[in-house]
């Protein structure tokens, strides 16, 4: 069985404030979420070996703060810029880790998230709060078996999403 952590970016600056999409980079409020973020995977004792980020600078700057503590290699993925459902899941298809983490952005992220725990059938408070709705810096953490999304049999092993009483 592999781990799939789907990991969605973290606040961004707004599209005016930078020179394109792409080039739009963390606020504040970004950068402390995403290192809370890598905090809770560490705390759930996620391992992930391979992290797969969307070569938007927003995705790449979460991947740095976040995951500065584990010891991973991390590849920039041109397909993962809004990326579907489905490349999303090609992509973890195609890694080569046990244990993986794709940093990503919505709807895509939140999408495949809601597939999978719709696929758990897990009724928990916890599959109910990721479930539809996928906030900026949140992740969930998933045991997948097999190859093929359809058969997938996922199970959610944990997920975490930041507090929003903070400023900017």
């Amino acid at each position: 069985m592999r781990t799939l952590i789907l990991f969605r970016h973290a606040k961004a600056v707004r599209l005016h404030e930078a020179q394109s999409d792409k080039a739009r980079g963390l606020t504040g409020r970004g950068r402390r979420d995403s290192a809370a973020a890598g905090a809770a995977m560490a705390d759930a004792g996620l391992k992930p070996a391979l992290a797969l980020v969307s070569t938007a600078q927003r995705t790449r700057e979460t991947a740095e703060f976040a995951l500065q503590s584990f010891a991973l290699e991390t590849r920039c993925e041109e397909a993962l810029y809004h990326a579907s459902p489905e490349g999303i899941w090609d992509a973890f298809s195609a890694g080569d880790a046990e244990s993986l983490i794709i940093v990503g952005h919505n709807p895509g992220v939140g999408e495949l998230v809601t597939m999978l725990v719709h696929q758990a059938h897990d009724g928990s408070k916890l599959a109910r709060e990721f479930s539809g709705h996928f906030p900026t810096a949140a992740w969930a953490a998933f045991e997948v078996k097999g190859d093929l999304m359809r058969a997938a049999g996922p199970r959610l092993l944990a997920a975490w999403k930041p507090l929003r009483d903070r400023d900017d």
